[in-house]
This record gives structure tokens, sequence and C-alpha cells, in this order.
């Protein structure tokens, strides 16, 4: 903020030294010095000045603490209440232009003071004559119109690049765009202002000057007439050199407000390209580049979300599944299907709740499903639920797989070796060993996403589900952890050790289920 302090009396002193330059070496008022003080001068451009200053001072005083102390890092614009918040954001994105309109307000005022007031009252007092109203006017339009315009045009781009540093910290989270019926000066605009304002504010001077020189030309004789040219020509030169400066400033300024966020933009989409999804562009302007910068920041966050997402998904089945399912090449809509189901059930859970802590419960429970589902997944396996201390899965939907019995029969397997590795590791713990029965069954299943409107889970129905619930039921009657039906057995295409179990009726079915033990 020290730097925008500086930098605006600084720009106003240039503008003002250039215009003090015009019109004391090249357009100077002469008057009879005899009879003016010489302190008059002096004296006339200090009160002028300091009812100036006053004038900028009162006119910008406005909200100007509540700005700087936000723009400053001392007040935290989430601290304000909301109504105070949105009034203070909106003064924020037209601080520039506000300045802007005062600073040339207070130029128009300086060449009335100077360029029309001075001449009559210096006449009033000192009783001296006063050059014409051309004279007067042209002065005043040099003043407000050549010198104030010129420098308020600076002043703005100069500030604005400047104020731009600021403008995040009354936006954290961007959303320019919501403050509605905020000052918005679009790309194009900066362009036609930078040109029409180069173009035309000089246009008025150079009228006044080249037509002031023409009627001097007609009552001159040869000589006063070739001192004329040669002022004339003078002045021109001094107004072209002006206007060069003028120029590579404006130019400057203009390109660095458009290059910079766009450079800015152009690193975000490198970093998103390099799989960095937490960098952010900081919006800094309510025109259309922010506009873009905005949207790239919310693409941003919408590709972090969705890998967020992916990232929780692949908690539930393999990485192979997951871009499957997400690359949209598999339906999860009702359908048909040939698959194999996996049931697992903790034994003498109730025991297990009773003995021990909850928060102990709960250490073991997530230790016992953390193996288990790695099992699964390292078998392309897919968890339906939780259920308590049972475990539903599946084998061979949403995607099919022709290998769907020997993925669940390794998948039983791995699990089996899992357990014994983490009893081996609750015992160090000072817990009691677990087991479990599991329970596996392949047939066909209607298999889609199933609920309500407000939720819904991708689920299989079907005589295969609980076919395959009965059968890990089982594995109690048969002292066993694995089961696997006949249908499943006569799929396998790798041997295993298996032993056949006497026949059984269960629950829902009319027909004995011949079953095997996996040893």
């Amino acid at each position: 903020m020290r730097k925008i302090t500086i930098m605006l009396p600084l720009i106003n002193v240039i503008g003002a030294t250039f215009t003090y330059v015009y019109f004391s070496s090249i357009l100077e008022l002469r008057y009879v010095k005899s009879t003016i003080p010489s302190y008059y001068s002096p004296l006339y451009f200090i009160i002028g000045t300091a009812l100036l200053i006053l004038t900028f001072k009162v006119g910008s005083s406005k909200s100007v603490k509540e700005l700087f102390a936000i723009a400053n890092g001392d007040v935290s614009i989430d601290t304000i209440e909301e109504t105070e918040k949105y009034h203070l954001q909106r003064e924020a994105l037209q601080f520039p232009m506000v300045v802007t309109v005062i600073t040339f307000a207070v130029w128009i005022l300086a060449g009335f003071i100077f360029g029309l007031l001075e001449p009559l009252i210096t006449g009033k007092i000192f009783n001296v004559e006063t050059p014409g109203l051309l004279y007067g006017l042209r002065r005043f339009l040099g003043i407000a119109f050549f010198g104030g315009g010129i420098t308020t045009l600076i002043v703005y781009f100069v500030l604005e690049n400047e104020w731009r540093k600021y403008i995040p910290r009354f936006f954290p989270e961007g959303h320019l765009s919501r403050v509605k019926h905020a000052f918005r000066l679009t790309v194009r605009k900066r362009f036609l202002i930078v040109f029409l304002g180069v173009i035309l504010i000089p246009l008025p001077v150079l009228g006044l000057t080249i037509y002031t020189r023409i009627q001097a030309l007609h009552a001159a004789d040869a000589v006063t007439r070739a001192q004329l040219m040669t002022s004339l020509a003078g002045e021109l030169a001094f107004i072209m050199l002006d206007e060069l400066i003028i120029c590579l400033v404006l130019a400057y300024f203009l390109a660095k407000s458009i290059s910079e966020p766009l450079l800015q933009i152009k690193s975000a989409i490198k970093e998103v390209e390099n799989n960095n999804l937490d960098t952010r562009v900081e919006i800094v302007s309510n025109d259309e580049l922010g506009e873009v910068a905005e949207g790239l920041n919310q693409m941003i966050t919408s590709m972090r979300e969705n890998q967020s997402l992916k990232e929780s998904f692949g908690k539930f089945v393999s990485q192979e599944i997951r871009d499957e399912i997400i690359a949209g090449k598999t339906s999860l809509d009702g359908e048909m299907k040939r698959a194999t189901l996996l049931f697992s059930d903790l034994r003498n859970f109730t025991t297990l709740v009773e003995q021990n802590h909850p928060k102990h419960v709960v250490t073991i429970m997530n230790q016992y499903f953390n193996e288990m589902t790695r099992a699964i997944k390292a078998n392309r396996g897919l968890i339906l639920q939780y259920v308590g201390d049972e475990i539903e899965a599946v084998f061979g939907a949403p995607i099919g797989f022709d290998d769907h019995p020997e993925m669940a029969v390794k998948a039983a397997l791995e699990m089996r070796r899992r357990l014994d590795a983490l009893n081996m590791r609750l015992e160090q713990q000072g817990f009691e060993p677990l087991s479990h029965g599991i329970g596996i069954h392949s047939g066909a299943v209607l298999a889609g996403n199933i609920g309500s409107e407000e939720r819904m889970s991708y689920a299989l129905v079907g005589d295969t589900v609980n076919s395959a619930s009965r059968i890990e039921g089982l594995t109690k009657q048969y002292q066993c952890d694995i089961i696997i039906s006949q249908t499943t057995y006569n799929l396998l295409t790798e041997s295993y050790p298996t032993e056949q179990l006497a026949p059984v009726k269960v629950k829902g079915k009319g027909d004995e289920l011949i079953i095997y033990r996996l040893k």
C-alpha cells in the first residue's frame, strides 16, 4: 500500500510538471511584471494547490481506511459481517476507477483555477490587461484535458496494476463475478480507451494552438510570422514528445494488465498437465481474463473432486474395475450376469464385543477388514457391502470375467493367509485370534443400481446371492473356513485341494446342495 500512496502523488506531480513547462515556457502568460509583486504567483500556486489537495482528500477519504486495512492484511475480510463484506468487495473492485474519477475532477478544477480564474483575479487585483477568452480556454483545455486527461489515464492503469496484488485479500475464494453492479472494464474497452485517449485528448489543444497561431499570423509582419512559426514548431514538438512518452507508458501498463493474468493461466495449465491439481490462479480482475481464471479454477476444483472420488472409489474395487466403470465401458443399469458371490462372516463376534473395550473392537475390526479387502481387490473383486462383521463381495460384476469362479477361490485362499498373519499380530497385541467362514457360489444374478431417488447402491439380486449366503452359514455346521458350491467347483480350471461334504438342504432350496470344503 505504501507504493500506491507514493505513486499517486508522484504521477500527478510529473503530469503537473509537464503542464507547467508547457504553459510557462511555451505558452507563457505575459503580464506587466512591474505591477505584480514577486510573491503573488507562488502564493496563488500554494493556495490553489492546497485547495486541490483538500478536494482530493475529501473525495477519496470514504472507506479508504477499511480498504487499506484489508489490503495490508491487518483485517481479514472473513471476519466482517456479510453485508459489509459485500460492500467492501464492491468498493475494492471500483477503487482504481473511483480514484481516477476523483483525480480527473481535481485536474478539471485545476484547469479552472489556473487556466480561467487566475488571469481574471490577477487582472482585477493589479489592474492589468487580461488575455482574451480564447487564450483562457486554451489554458483550461491544456491543463484539464491534455495534462489532466493523460495523467488520469496513466493513474488508472498504474493504480489498477498495483491494486491487483491486493484483490485476492478481498476475495480469498475468488468469485469476483458474484459482486453485482461493480465497475467492469473489459479488455476491448481497455484498448479502446487507451487508443481514443491518446488520439482524442490532444486534439482540442492542438486545434486551438493552430487556430490561435493562424489568427496571429494574419495580423503579423514578416519577422513576427517567422517567430510565430518557430514558436508553433516548438509547441508541436513538445506535444509530440509528450505524446510519445505517454504512449510508451500506457502501452507498457496495458500490455502488463493483459499479459500477467495470461501467464498465470498458462502456468496453472502447465501444473495441471503435470497432475498438480492443488494449483490455483489468483483472480485479480472482473474482466474476461478474470472470468477465464475463475473458470479454470472451477475446472481444477472439479478435476480434484473427480480425482478424490476416483481414489475413494478405488478403495472399494480394484484399479482395473474402477477405470472400466469411470470410463463408461460397463453399465450399472439392471442386467442379468453370470457371477460368483463370496460371503465372509466372523465367528464369535458377539463374544469379541463383550470381552473387549469398544475402541479395541473397532481397532480389531478395522485391521480385519483392511486385510480382507486387500485380498478381494487383489483378485479383481468388488465389495458390495459390509454388514456388521460380514463382507459381501462379487467377482464378474459389473465387469464380466470368464474366470470369476477362479478369482473368488483365490481371494478366499488369500483371505485365509492374511487372517493367519493378522492373528499373529493380534496375539502380540494381547487379543484373541479371529476365525471366519467363507461361502462361495456361482450363478446368474440381476445386477444394477438399486435404491431410492435419494440414495442408490450397486447391488445383486437373485437366488445365487441367497445360496452363497446360506453356504457361508454352513461353515459353522461343518467346522471349516471355506466352502464352495458344486457350480463353482465345476467351473474351476485349476486344481485345488478340496473335500466333498455331505449334500445338505438349505432354507429356500428344494434340492440338496452339493458342497466342497476348500482345504
